[in-house]
């Protein structure tokens, strides 16, 4: 079911005064769903909706996949007990699920189950996302959903995976069905699926506006040479979606720029390959030394990749600084090096930008007042692992107004607005 506020009048005046309507554009082919933004969700938006039979239109103001979003850089986790909250973990499951289903039609690796070591200092005491005991809340998931998973202690840690620096009180959660997955492929094959199975693609055109008609029952979209109608249409702008909301609401998507590093490794490239190294979230008691990263994926010489995050200094999606300073580097190494065996030699690094909500949840429900504009931001740093179920949750939601999903944690009522 979905929950939201009603404030038409507002609203509607607000998206129409975003660029006056133009009588001399000429509007486009009436379609049944228009979907803004084709990066992680709105590619599996167009995927699920493709086999549909409805007359779909997907536009991206660039081509994707692309390296000026969210969905970039190789390699995102994906895990099946979470700990930002027991309500995602239907969702990632059905996503696992979609991502093999898309492995067959393709033909090619998106989802390599690796395994995923979550671990820290402290069971109760271990803030990410949101959570603020996040190791216990993935452990409470596991229990409640039946996801496999074992609790180590410091000792078997330090048996299993000698590529970390140990404090010797840690304390872990393993879980066997968790991975990475390859965002780009991830983006290609639903957008090559989607295309295949007649959804239009309208590529490097930027959305300016999406406005509900004189009816308040159909859609207008209009980029910066055209306008097309539609009965619904699916806002998954990313870190862009604050640009195609009213003023009351763009102040709860904020967005960050965050930096991946591939550093060199330490050990033998055969000790970091995804047969003996898992997927890490390496927590702490304070949100500021948290830090993840990935097995070697790219032979000898290419690195492994490692990430902290900042929730501190803002920035905007047009004008984010995409260069990574060699005192970044030099700090991310500081940092993670007291933890993880790696040299102080940085083969790559590679800036992106998360859009975070208040409480770090997702956004997933109508615009108020327009039920027929859609809002998708499942963002703050953990959003792909979703994302193909969200698609379908969209996809539900476009056509019938409800979901087999329970989406009512990711409302905008939940706002103060």
């Amino acid at each position: 079911m979905l929950y939201c506020r009603f404030v038409t009048g507002y609203t509607r005046i607000f998206l129409s005064s975003i660029l006056p309507f133009n009588l001399k554009s000429k509007i486009k082919m009436l379609y049944d769903v228009i979907i803004v933004g084709l990066g992680a969700v709105g590619s599996a938006t167009a995927y699920q909706l493709s086999s549909t039979g409805k007359k779909v239109l997907g536009i991206d103001q660039f081509q994707p996949p692309h390296i000026f979003g969210s969905s970039h850089g190789d390699t995102r986790i994906t895990r099946q007990a979470i700990g930002e909250g027991l309500h995602y973990v239907p969702i990632v499951l059905r996503s696992h699920e979609i991502w093999r289903e898309l492995e067959s039609k393709v033909n090619t690796e998106l989802f390599n189950e690796c395994g995923g070591l979550i671990f820290g200092t402290n069971l109760k005491n271990s803030p990410a996302h949101g959570s603020s005991c996040f190791l216990d809340v993935t452990l409470t998931a596991a229990n409640a959903f039946g996801i496999e998973h074992q609790v180590l202690e410091y000792k078997e840690m330090q048996k299993r995976y000698p590529q970390f620096h140990y404090q010797g009180t840690e304390i872990g959660y393993f879980e066997p069905g968790a991975g990475f997955l390859r965002p780009e492929k991830c983006i290609e094959a639903q957008l090559k699926l989607a295309k295949e199975n007649g959804v239009e693609l309208q590529l490097n055109q930027k959305v300016v506006s999406v406005e509900p008609n004189s009816n308040n029952d159909g859609v207008i979209v209009k980029t910066s040479t055209d306008t097309w109608e539609a009965k619904c249409a699916i806002i998954a702008a990313g870190a862009w979606i604050g640009q195609l909301l009213p003023q009351a609401y763009k102040r709860f998507f904020k967005t960050y720029r965050q930096v991946m590093f591939w550093f060199e490794q330490e050990l033998t490239y055969e000790t970091f390959s995804a047969k003996n190294f898992p997927i890490y979230i390496r927590l702490s008691e304070t949100e500021s030394e948290f830090f993840y990263g990935f097995p070697a994926i790219d032979g000898k010489h290419g690195g492994i990749k490692m990430a902290n995050e900042q929730f501190v200094d803002s920035c905007s999606a047009d004008t984010v600084d995409r260069n990574v300073s060699v005192e970044e580097v030099k700090q991310c190494f500081q940092k993670i090096s007291q933890h993880l065996k790696i040299k102080n030699n940085c083969i790559k690094s590679v800036a992106c930008m998360y859009t975070v909500t208040p409480d770090y949840g997702f956004v997933i429900d109508t615009m108020p007042g327009h039920p027929q504009i859609l809002l998708a931001s499942p963002c703050s740093g953990h959003g792909f692992k979703h994302s193909a179920a969200i698609g379908q949750i969209l996809k539900q939601l476009a056509l019938h107004q409800k979901t087999e999903f329970d989406i009512s944690a990711f409302s905008l009522s939940r706002f103060d607005i």
